[in-house]
């Protein structure tokens, strides 16, 4: 597709102007994040001007009807009795189409994760949502570009032009994504290989991890891989493999004043702490909880097992895994 830029990016070599990468690199199936989509959440009784609190996050549309963010995106607009809105431009090349979702107690659509709650660690795998998009009662909006910028277009002036727009029609089509599940997954590398995409103004960006060690730690029941570039705005975007399927979301990762981070298995027992978080990439994995969850509200869900050829055991603890991850080669 047009749109795509390709961007790969080392943390620790941003400044550097330009690098070689090895001819083993997996190809990326670029048109398989068109499933990704901006978003942004405000409460309902805040005005959408300078003056609101707006997150703007990522999503990742499963099927026609349903999107997957991360929690805590929506948590502070939308969670108890609050009414809030979310708006999910479905769509951005030369046409754009946006709409907006009211959610409410007694109209809910949006669904977080009910074992998630803000100032845990946010990357114990339970930072996930749902948003339930019906095309009935959504509030839509069109524009088209034109010589000074986007101009405001009925749905009839929308509807005509759209059929010379072949990037507008693929970005409105795309949904229904494959989900790798981690249910009863043990400490494991994940040999697939992860690309991180971001969606902003109909251009998708992307960066693919600079290591191959990449590791689901069962205590935990998320990834952590080598530190790359993931971006502010990042959060609720797919982690997907090169060819397309969902491996996980982009969480947020909670760090003290001296950048150190502690994790914490189910019972609360501190399981490790790193000293430098920042070095490290951890997103969420689909576990049998997280799975579940998704599964009770999407119809139609595809998802295949982790085990089925896209990880191979580590029988090694999550300090050695650390290790191992700290001595890790970067494709250069």
């Amino acid at each position: 597709m047009g749109k795509f830029l390709f961007l790969f990016i080392l943390t620790f070599l941003a400044a550097l102007p330009s690098f070689a990468q090895e001819e083993e690199e997996l190809p990326v199936r670029e048109d398989a994040f068109l499933v990704q989509k901006e978003i942004q959440i405000w409460r309902t009784d805040k005005t959408y001007d300078t003056q609101a609190e707006v997150y703007a996050c990522q999503a990742v549309r499963l099927h026609k009807n349903w999107f997957l963010t991360a929690a805590h995106c929506v948590y502070t607009a939308c969670s108890g009795s609050q009414p809030c809105t979310v708006q999910i431009t479905l769509a951005e090349a030369e046409l754009r189409q946006t709409v907006r979702i009211h959610h409410s107690t007694s109209s809910q659509r949006v669904f977080i994760y009910s074992g998630f709650y803000p100032g845990q660690n946010r990357v114990s795998s339970v930072d996930a949502a749902l948003i339930r998009f019906d095309p009935e009662t959504a509030e839509y909006s069109y524009a088209a570009q034109g010589k000074n910028g986007w101009k405001s277009v009925p749905q009839e002036q929308f509807s005509a032009l759209l059929k010379d727009s072949p990037e507008t029609k693929a970005q409105l089509s795309a949904y229904g994504v494959r989900l790798i599940g981690a249910a009863n997954l043990g400490n494991s590398r994940f040999t697939a290989g992860i690309v991180v995409p971001k969606t902003v103004n109909g251009v998708v960006t992307y960066l693919q991890s600079p290591s191959d060690d990449i590791y689901f730690i069962e205590k935990l029941q998320h990834f952590i891989a080598p530190g790359f570039g993931v971006r502010r705005g990042n959060s609720g975007g797919g982690v997907f493999t090169p060819q397309g399927d969902l491996a996980g979301l982009v969480s947020a990762l909670m760090y003290s004043k001296n950048g150190s981070a502690s994790f914490y298995d189910a019972e609360g027992k501190a399981v490790l702490t790193l000293q430098n978080a920042h070095d490290y990439f951890m997103f969420t994995g689909f576990n049998g909880a997280t799975l579940n969850f998704i599964r009770n509200k999407v119809p139609s869900l595809r998802v295949i097992g982790a085990d089925m050829g896209f990880v191979e055991p580590v029988h090694k603890n999550f300090e050695e895994i650390v290790q191992l991850i700290n001595g890790a080669p970067m494709r250069l």
